[in-house]
């Protein structure tokens, strides 16, 4: 009989276990963080400013996200996510050229998600918002560098200006982003 007592006992402690563990990984993670031209790297100079807000279910591997942006100098040509890197710095492709400098493909991040227009045609205006999902999938995006806080939001404008801050200082806002927000989980 005590035999069958701790069975049990012990029974119900593994089933308690796996049930935290199981609660853990479902658990949903929500935030509004910000997004403004501050964060870039360098820092550019715009009024522009916007939110990401975003949930994470780990289970699900999915991030699903929306921002929102306003005040931008011009419209949107692309929206991307961009790392791994730290807040603080770029994720720099090795392979950008500089090439097409008129196009809203150009940038010299590293690239997880984009969505962008046409040289003749802009994604939103200078206010609006996006919605998407990321996808976990353990390679181009992983829960480590997720949770390390990794990756980051980029807008892109149109907009040209005059700034010594990169070479071709003109293209600033269309290959850097306007504005830009980490991506930050915990």
């Amino acid at each position: 009989m005590r035999l069958l007592k701790l069975t049990a006992l012990f029974c119900v402690l593994i089933l308690a276990a796996c049930n935290k563990d199981l609660t853990e990984r479902e658990t949903t993670v929500a935030k509004t963080l910000p997004v403004t031209a501050a964060q870039n790297v360098p820092a550019l100079p715009t009024t522009g400013s916007g939110e990401v807000t975003f949930d994470y279910t780990p289970v699900n591997k999915v991030v699903n996200y929306k921002i929102s942006w306003s005040n931008l100098t011009d419209s949107v040509i692309a929206i991307r996510i961009n790392g791994p890197s730290p807040a603080g710095f770029n994720s720099i492709n090795p392979a950008f050229t500089g090439a097409n400098p008129t196009s809203p493909s150009t940038t010299p991040h590293m690239v997880v998600q984009e969505f962008v227009g046409t040289s003749t045609k802009a994604l939103y205006g200078k206010s609006g918002s996006f919605s998407s999902s990321l996808f976990v999938d353990g390679v181009k995006v992983t829960e480590d560098l997720l949770k390390g806080g990794y990756y980051y939001f980029t807008i892109h404008t149109k907009t040209t200006i005059p700034s010594p801050a990169t070479p071709p200082s003109s293209l600033a806002y269309r290959w850097i982003g306007e504005i830009r927000g980490q991506l930050t989980i915990q």
